[in-house]
């Protein structure tokens, strides 16, 4: 059991102790590297700015099928400023109408859901004199125009125009009115 330890051995024994002392110096005494938790957290900060980059190009493939009911804040204001600059001149500065229809009633010419709303502002009523948007705005600010003139549902303007179109009712109100009246 006198025998010498190989070479190549030695050679790699010392490495992992060069290995180690460079480890500890790199990580631990000159923080020239990052940590475990340092790295995660700053992976998550990069996926954090690409999912934001991701969302702010999605935003605009927004259409009639896809486009959802927002009650941010942020979005309704947007709405909010893109209604006051295209759209009170025949809706009114409250949505009241006045030669286009009430927007804040249960009535509704050509549907009152999301979709119907979206679809009614990017391709217009021509017959009607709404004019197409989807030129002039992209679709996410189409989609916040929709949910603005969501938000004002039941708002009761003063001097509103008298209904017109069909009367539609929330889907959340009429399932709740079907609740009662089966436990009646």
């Amino acid at each position: 059991m006198d025998n010498p330890i190989p070479g190549w051995f030695m050679y790699l024994f010392y490495a992992t102790i060069v290995f180690g002392v460079c480890y500890l110096l790199n990580y631990h005494v000159f923080h020239i590297g990052q940590l475990q938790y340092d790295e995660y957290k700053t992976e998550m900060a990069q996926a954090d700015i690409a999912k934001k980059l991701y969302l702010s190009k999605a935003a605009n493939q927004v259409d009639e099928n896809t486009v959802k009911l927002a009650h941010d804040p942020a979005v309704i204001a947007s709405g909010a400023a893109i209604f006051k600059q295209n759209c009170v001149a025949c809706h009114g500065d409250h949505a009241q109408g006045v030669v286009g229809p009430n927007l804040t009633d249960d009535y509704w010419l050509h549907g009152g859901k999301v979709n119907d709303l979206f679809k009614t502002v990017k391709y217009g009523v021509l017959s009607k004199g709404m004019p197409t948007w989807e030129k002039v705005l992209s679709p996410k600010q189409i989609s916040d125009v929709v949910n603005y003139v969501k938000s004002l549902h039941g708002s009761n303007p003063p001097n509103p125009k008298a209904p017109q179109g069909e009367k539609e009712i929330d889907s959340n109100v009429s399932s709740t009115v079907k609740k009662a009246n089966s436990n009646s």
